[in-house]
């Protein structure tokens, strides 16, 4: 499924890491806190550090996990929650 929104995938998925346990609840968290990268989304929060396959679609050919970190990331940056650290700022 392809979300269009933080809050509906807030209202269909708990788990987005199933080998760490990390809720989706977490990662809003640690990219509230600024983890606006899949390295400091990782460091934050261990999403990733096992399997990988929450990480992207690329890391998960069999399409196991609902949605992955980086959809999550690119959604959080859509909505103004954080930007691309490696993109160029008029600050």
């Amino acid at each position: 499924m392809q979300y269009e929104t933080l809050r509906e995938v807030g209202r269909n998925i708990d788990t987005v890491c199933k080998c760490m346990d990390v809720s989706f609840g977490e990662i809003m968290r640690a990219i509230e806190g600024g983890a606006c990268s899949l390295w400091s989304l990782e460091d934050a929060t261990l999403a990733g550090s096992v399997c990988g396959k929450c990480i992207s679609a690329s890391e998960d050919p069999d399409g196991e996990r609902e949605i992955h970190l980086d959809e999550i990331l690119e959604l959080a940056k859509k909505e103004g929650l954080c930007f691309d650290p490696d993109e160029d700022c008029d600050f």
